[in-house]
Formats: C-alpha cells, structure tokens, sequence
C-alpha cells in the first residue's frame, strides 16, 4: 500500500483532479511481489482505458518507486 500511495503521489501531480478521482482512486493495490505489482480494477473497460490513456505515466511511476525491474499486473474484479 505504502508503495502505491507513493506511486499515487506522481500520478497525481501529473494528470487532472478529475481524472484522477475517476481512473486512479478505484483502483486497489493487491500485492508487490518480486517487483511485480498487481493493481485491482473494477472492470474489464476500466483495465483497457487505462491502458489506453495512462499506462506510460502509470508504468514510469511505478519504476520510478520500486526501480527500473518493476513490472504491473491487474486483477480484474466486478462487482
């Protein structure tokens, strides 16, 4: 959790509030694993618009809190 905060904490400073609130705040960090991170997301269309739109920031500011290894993972979960 602490490492997600931390990678918030970049996500934030770099796109809208509203953006933020919307695609960011749902998403639950599940595990950290051998510099693998797994984030849950609400749905399948919420996976693909966030690969569409925010995976660059999303990957660099995970790299740039666990290091340069770091990869990302998603769990899928609806509700």
């Amino acid at each position: 959790k602490d490492v997600w905060a931390r990678c918030l904490n970049i996500i934030r400073d770099n796109i809208t509030a509203q953006s933020y609130r919307t695609w960011f705040e749902p998403i639950k960090p599940m595990r950290l694993e051998g510099g693998v991170l797994t984030l849950q997301v609400p749905s399948q269309f919420f996976y693909e618009w966030i690969e569409e739109h925010f995976v660059t920031l999303l990957k660099r500011s995970i790299r740039h809190v666990i290091g340069p290894e770091a990869k990302l993972e998603y769990s899928i979960v609806m509700d």
